[in-house]
C-alpha cells in the first residue's frame, strides 16, 4: 500500500535536490481514471524558511504562466501538513547527460544532427519563457539561469523537456539578497559569474555551453568553482577546432557567437541560435527533428518500462475452448465474435502460395546517421566518460531483448534472410485446376512431387 499526500498516491522516489525531493506519483479520479504525475515535495525545515518557501512556490507560479510543449506543466500547488508540495507533468526519459554517456559507454557517440536536435528544441523553450508576459499583460524577463545537460530531458518520442525552473529570475520576483549567484559554474555566462543583473543572453551562453560540448564530447570549463569561474570571466572559449580536427567552420561559428563574453557582442537570443542551427542543418542535409532524437535515443537506451497488466485499459484477450469436429478441442486466443466469417481451411490451402524470400535481403545496408565529424576514436572514450553527466543511475542490460515493430530504417530481416534459397514447390496451374486432391489424398500428392523435386 502507497503513501498519500493529498489526492495523490506516492509510487517511489525518483531523485532529491536541496530544497525538495521528486516523487512518482499516481492521481486517481472516477470512472478509471488516473495518471501519473511528478510530486516536488519541499523539504520540512524548509517551510519554516520564508524565502526558501518563496522560491518553491514562484517556481510553480512562474510555470503556471509558461505552456510550451518542451515545459514540464504544473497542474497544482497545495499543503498538506506538513507538506508543500507542486503536481507536475512527469516526463518520462533522460536527461541529456546521461543519455550521452550511455551513448559513450555503448560506443555510439552522440551524432551531430542529434545535438542540434536537442539545442534547437531547447532554445524554442527558453524562447518561448523569455518573451512571456503575465496576465496584465507585462513582461516576466524570465531568465532560467541554470540551463546544463542534466536539466535538460529527453523523451523516448525525441522532445526535449526544459526543466527546473526553482532559481530563475524574474521580473516578478526580486532577489532579497544582492549580488546573489544561483545556477551551475560550468555553464554560468560571464555577468552572471560576477552577480550583475542578468537577460535572456545569460541562458544563450548556458546554451552554447552545452552545443560546444554535445558536439565536441568534452567539457569546455574544468577544475574547481573557483578556476571555473576565473576562465568563464576572464578566458574566450577555446575554439571547438582546437579540440577537435574538421570541427564544420560554420558551426564553430554559431558556438563563437553564443559564448562571446561581451553579451553585446553574444547571440542576441535563443531564437537566432535556433534559427542559425535548422539554417546549418538544412544546408547539409541533417534531419534535427524529434524523429533524430528518439531514433538515437532508442539505439543508446533500448530498455522499455516495466508493464503494470492491472492499469491496463485494453482488455487482454482471453483463451476460449473451441471445439473442432472429429479433432481435439484445443484452445484459441481472443475473444468470442460470432460474427467473424468462418474460414475455409481447405480453400485456403489450395489457393497458399509459398514465396522465397529475395536472396539479397540480406544485403541491405543499415541507414546511415548524419556525419559525425571530429569524434574520438573509442579509444579514448574512458576519459570522456567523466566528462559529461553525472553517472545515470539505472544501468541498462546490454542483454535486454526489445520488441521493434515497424519499418525503421537500418532493420534487417534475419529471420527472413535465413530462408533466401531454399526449394520452394509451386504447383503450375494445370494441377491446381484438375481434380484439386483432399485431406489425406493432398499430402500424399504433395509428398509424391517432393520427391520429384528432390
Amino acid at each position: 500500500m502507497h503513501a498519500r499526500l493529498g489526492n495523490y498516491e506516492l509510487v517511489r522516489k525518483i531523485a532529491a535536490g536541496g530544497m525538495a525531493e521528486i516523487m512518482l506519483a499516481r492521481q486517481w479520479g472516477e470512472a478509471g481514471f488516473f495518471r501519473d504525475v511528478v510530486i516536488k515535495r519541499l523539504f520540512t525545515h524548509l517551510a519554516e524558511h520564508e524565502r526558501q518557501l518563496r522560491m518553491f512556490l514562484d517556481e510553480a507560479r512562474l510555470l503556471s504562466l509558461l505552456a510550451h510543449p518542451s515545459i514540464p506543466q504544473v497542474y497544482e500547488v497545495a499543503y498538506e501538513k506538513p507538506y508543500w508540495y507542486i503536481a507536475m507533468e512527469y516526463v518520462e526519459g533522460l536527461t541529456v547527460a546521461d543519455l550521452w554517456r550511455l551513448g559513450a559507454k555503448s560506443g555510439q557517440l552522440m551524432p551531430m544532427n542529434v545535438a542540434l536536435a536537442v539545442v534547437v528544441q531547447a532554445c524554442e523553450a527558453l524562447h518561448h519563457a523569455h518573451e512571456r508576459h503575465d496576465r496584465a499583460g507585462r513582461a516576466l524577463r524570465i531568465v532560467h539561469r541554470d540551463v546544463t545537460p542534466q536539466n535538460i530531458m529527453l523523451t523516448r518520442d525525441g522532445v526535449v523537456k526544459l526543466m527546473d525552473f526553482g532559481v530563475a529570475a524574474t521580473s516578478a520576483r526580486k532577489d532579497t539578497e544582492a549580488g546573489a549567484v544561483r545556477g551551475t559554474f560550468a555553464y554560468m555566462a560571464p555577468e552572471q559569474v560576477r552577480g550583475r543583473p542578468l537577460d535572456k543572453r545569460a541562458d544563450v551562453f548556458a546554451l552554447g555551453v552545452v552545443l560546444y560540448e554535445l558536439t565536441t564530447g568534452t567539457r569546455l570549463f574544468r577544475g574547481n568553482d573557483v578556476q571555473i569561474m576565473t576562465a568563464v570571466v576572464e578566458e574566450d572559449a577555446p575554439s571547438p577546432s582546437t579540440r577537435v580536427p574538421g570541427y564544420p567552420a560554420d558551426l564553430e561559428e554559431i558556438v563563437r557567437s553564443a559564448l562571446a563574453r561581451d553579451r553585446s557582442a553574444r547571440m542576441p537570443s535563443a531564437a537566432h541560435l535556433a534559427s542559425y542551427l535548422e539554417e546549418l542543418a538544412m544546408r547539409n542535409g541533417m534531419l534535427i527533428g524529434p524523429r533524430a532524437i528518439a531514433r538515437y535515443f532508442a539505439q543508446v537506451a533500448p530498455a522499455e518500462p516495466i508493464h503494470e497488466e492491472s492499469l491496463g485499459i485494453v482488455e487482454r484477450p482471453q483463451p476460449r475452448l473451441e471445439v473442432v469436429p472429429d479433432s481435439e478441442s484445443r484452445a484459441v486466443w481472443g475473444p468470442e465474435d460470432d460474427s467473424l466469417p468462418e474460414i475455409d481451411e481447405r480453400a485456403l490451402l489450395d489457393d497458399l502460395q509459398l514465396l522465397s524470400v529475395p536472396t539479397d535481403l540480406h544485403e541491405g545496408r543499415p541507414f546511415e546517421d548524419s556525419d559525425t565529424t571530429g569524434r574520438q576514436d573509442l579509444a579514448v572514450l574512458d576519459a570522456l566518460l567523466d566528462d559529461i553527466g553525472a553517472e545515470p543511475e539505472d544501468e541498462v542490460d546490454e542483454h535486454e531483448v526489445v520488441d521493434v515493430t515497424g519499418d525503421e530504417p537500418g532493420l534487417v530481416l534475419e529471420d527472413l534472410a535465413e530462408d533466401a534459397g531454399r526449394p520452394v514447390l509451386l504447383l503450375d496451374e494445370a494441377s491446381r485446376k484438375s481434380s484439386r486432391p483432399r485431406g489425406d489424398d493432398y499430402m500424399s500428392e504433395l509428398e509424391r512431387r517432393l520427391a520429384e523435386e528432390d
